[in-house]
C-alpha cells in the first residue's frame, strides 16, 4: 500500500476536496457581490441578497466576512491577488527594462479586462469604506505600483529611459490600465482590450524610451 492509499493519503485527498470546495464557493460569493454592487451600489446592497444571489445561505456569507464592508473589499482584494499573480509573473525573467515594462503592463491591462467591474467599483464605492479599509486600498495600490516603479527605475539608471520620477510615472501607467475599466463605455467601440494596450504601450514607449534607444523598440509602437 502506498502513502496515498492510507489513511493520510485519504485525509490529503479530502482537505484538497475541502479546500477546493471553499474557492468555489468563495468564487460564487465574489461574482454575486460585484453584480450586486454594480446593480444596486454598497449602501443599498444587503447580505440576504448577496446571499440568493450567491445561492449560499446568510451564514455561510459570514464564515467569510464579518461586516458588508468586508464584502467590498473581498471584491478589490480579488483583482488585487490577481495583480500580484499575473504582473510579477509576466515580467519574470526579461532582464531589458523596457521590454519588462512593456510585458508588466499588458499583463495589468489584462487583469483589469478580467476584472473590470470590480476596478469600477473600487472607484465608485471607496468613498463607503471606513478609513481603515481606504488605507489598507491604498496600501495595496502602492504594492501593485510598485512592480512598475522597480522597472523604471532600473531603466532610469541604465540609461534606457529618460530622467523620470518613477512613482509619478508607476501612478499614470496604473491609471492608464485602469482607464479601460473607468471608460469602457467608451473606448470600446474603437478597441478590443490588445488593441487599447498597443496604442498605450505605443504611447509609454515614445514618452519613456530614450532617444538613442528609440529604433531598438519600434515594435512596441503602434505605426498608425
Amino acid at each position: 500500500m502506498t502513502q496515498s492509499d492510507g489513511p493520510i493519503g485519504n485525509l490529503e485527498g479530502m482537505e484538497a476536496v475541502r479546500a477546493a470546495r471553499i474557492e468555489w464557493r468563495l468564487g460564487q460569493i465574489l461574482s454575486a457581490a460585484t453584480k450586486l454592487l454594480s446593480e444596486q451600489g454598497f449602501q443599498k446592497m444587503l447580505i440576504t441578497d448577496l446571499a440568493r444571489e450567491a445561492g449560499v445561505s446568510v451564514g455561510t456569507i459570514y464564515q467569510y466576512v464579518n461586516t458588508k464592508e468586508d464584502i467590498l473589499l473581498l471584491v478589490v482584494n480579488d483583482i488585487i491577488e490577481s495583480y500580484r499573480r499575473e504582473v510579477p509573473a509576466a515580467m519574470e525573467g526579461i532582464e531589458d527594462p523596457v521590454e519588462r515594462l512593456a510585458a508588466g503592463f499588458s499583463a495589468y491591462c489584462l487583469v483589469v479586462d478580467s476584472h473590470r467591474t470590480g476596478a469600477l467599483l473600487a472607484y465608485q464605492e471607496s468613498k463607503s469604506m471606513s478609513r481603515v479599509g481606504r488605507e489598507r486600498l491604498m496600501q495595496l495600490e502602492v504594492e501593485t505600483n510598485s512592480y512598475f516603479s522597480d522597472c523604471i527605475r532600473d531603466g532610469v539608471r541604465t540609461g534606457k529611459f529618460v530622467p523620470v520620477d518613477p512613482a509619478v510615472v508607476s501612478a499614470t501607467l496604473t491609471m492608464m490600465a485602469h482607464m479601460w475599466a473607468l471608460k469602457h463605455w467608451y473606448l470600446s467601440a474603437m478597441f478590443d482590450v490588445n488593441s487599447y494596450t498597443r496604442n498605450q504601450l505605443s504611447l509609454i514607449t515614445k514618452a519613456l524610451v530614450a532617444v538613442e534607444f528609440q529604433n531598438g523598440y519600434a515594435h512596441l509602437v503602434d505605426h498608425i
